[in-house]
């Protein structure tokens, strides 16, 4: 039986492990760049001032933008450390990130329904980035090359929803203090005086639900595919 190089396996491993963290950085940095351009450009575009802000999609891609920078910080980290070293919380960041994203595009995607009269623009500049480019680059990026972090506890899970949560206390907030009244509303189920009590409850259900089965599947693929950047090291 032939024996194993290990001085060459750990630099294929080594160049491998660098590769992967300069292609995640490179995402992230792109990611970072849409996010921003993007939210100027709706700000500019739409003239509604701070009331821009009242959006899941606007608010969630600001989420993934502060998100993607985070990651950029801690991927140098662990390539010039040359080891996983991702804290439990910001591979939950990342997580709850994906999953906003993930919101975001089965929102745009099912407004394109022939069931609905008005579409979104979809293919403006900065509805295109804040629905399909940066949430499929940040779905993407977590899933092939984030460092997962084992099997996740189904309690857990929820933790991948911190963007919904954040969502829902902001936005509540404001509508229950008359911030945001009447047409300003920008979701019909967040119109809380003129829902039932059983109307919200199934709406709270429906939306953490979703987004509790997104944080599942999303964490799942990562780990069962992160693991490709390094197939047949040990075969080499």
């Amino acid at each position: 039986m032939k024996e194993l190089d290990f001085e060459a396996l750990e630099k294929d491993y080594l160049s491998r492990f660098r590769k992967k963290k300069r292609v995640n950085i490179a995402v992230c940095s792109f990611i970072f760049v849409l996010g921003v351009l993007s939210v100027y450009f709706i700000f500019k575009f739409d003239k509604e001032g701070i009331m821009t802000f009242r959006w899941l999609t606007v608010d969630g891609t600001l989420f993934t933008t502060v998100g993607a920078l985070i990651y950029i910080a801690v991927n140098l980290i662990e390539m010039y450390g040359k080891t996983e070293v991702t804290y439990i919380s910001a591979y939950y960041v990342r997580l709850s990130c994906a999953v906003a994203e993930a919101l975001i595009m089965t929102v745009v995607l099912m407004s394109q329904l022939p069931i609905f009269e008005q579409h979104m623009h979809i293919f403006r500049i900065d509805m295109f980035n804040m629905h399909i480019l940066i949430p499929v680059l940040t779905i993407s990026s977590f899933v092939l090359n984030d460092a997962p972090i084992g099997k996740i506890k189904p309690l857990y899970r929820l933790r991948g929803t911190w963007f919904v949560t954040f969502y829902a206390v902001v936005i509540i907030t404001l509508i229950l203090t008359n911030t945001i009244t009447g047409s300003m509303i920008p979701y019909f189920f967040l119109d809380f005086y003129n829902m039932s009590f059983s109307l919200i409850l199934i709406t709270f259900i429906i939306i953490y639900g979703t987004a509790y089965m997104l944080s599942w599947g999303i964490s799942e693929l990562n780990r069962k595919l992160s693991w490709r950047w390094f197939k047949n090291v040990i075969r080499k």
